[in-house]
């Protein structure tokens, strides 16, 4: 569980509902169907029609992925692991790593270092995997891309739900009765609309480009390293080219 975006989702819902509880009025006022219906039923609608089933059905997977701890090993001991790698080929030759790589739990790092392995020059290797990282890239990229949608449909509906509800209530101010339910939606649709994309989609968007962001530099790293022993580099060359990596994220 990733503590951080638990706790800042749940800290965000917490205090709006102390403001509502402060202001003394309860959370009667603030529950509108109407403007639900305009919000989340048309930022919903927005979205499907926007994107392919295949990725909607991967809300869910990536809301998971967001509020989990990334599982990449972190980078100084996955450079620490390639040299080690390194050094046993240098040794023993390639097969003495052969068992040590079939037990990796990191695919992406199983297959670049079967493929070193099963003796893959380094010109096929390092575009082979470029390419599988490519892929990935994109995958990731939609989800991103479908969270951000819906922060910035829900926070377009909210603004439609307040044009109609202002409608609405300029069309009936011969009648007091009617401008308040009207006045409601005009103002809850903007509230609702704000919550939805800041507490909800915001903060899923920005914790999956962030977690996508170390993946990618993982396998970077990766592909970088087993490109270089499949070359026969010498182990300092390989530790300092990893290690200048490690150097470039940590500033």
């Amino acid at each position: 569980m990733d503590k951080s975006t638990v706790g800042g989702l749940g800290a965000g819902w917490a205090l709006i509902a102390l403001a509502i509880v402060l202001g003394g009025v309860g959370f009667g006022p603030y529950i509108d169907i109407p403007s639900v219906v305009i919000v989340f039923g048309g930022t919903i609608a927005v979205t499907a029609g926007q994107f392919e089933g295949k990725d909607l059905k991967r809300i869910v997977p990536a809301m998971k992925v967001a509020m989990n701890e990334v599982k990449v090993e972190p980078l100084p001991e996955l450079i620490e692991k390639i040299v080690f790698y390194a050094t046993e080929i240098k040794k023993h030759g390639v097969m003495q790593i052969e068992q040590k790589v079939l037990q990796e739990t990191n695919p992406f790092f199983k297959e670049a270092f079967q493929l070193l392995v099963d003796g893959t020059k380094p010109d096929v290797l390092q575009p082979l995997m470029e390419l599988k990282l490519e892929h990935m890239e994109k995958r990731h990229s939609v989800m991103i891309g479908i969270f951000g949608n819906i922060g910035g449909t829900a926070g377009a509906m909210g603004m439609i739900g307040t044009l109609v509800g202002l409608v609405a209530m300029l069309a009936n101010l011969s009648d007091p009765a009617s401008v308040g339910p009207a006045m409601a939606v005009a103002l809850l649709t903007t509230m609702y609309g704000a919550l939805l994309g800041t507490l909800f989609a915001g903060i899923m968007e920005s914790k999956l480009s962030q977690k996508h962001n170390v993946e990618v530099t993982a396998c970077e790293v990766i592909i970088h390293g087993a490109a270089m022993i499949a070359a026969e580099e010498s182990i300092g060359n390989i530790k300092m080219q990893l290690n200048a990596i490690l150097t470039e994220v940590v500033e």
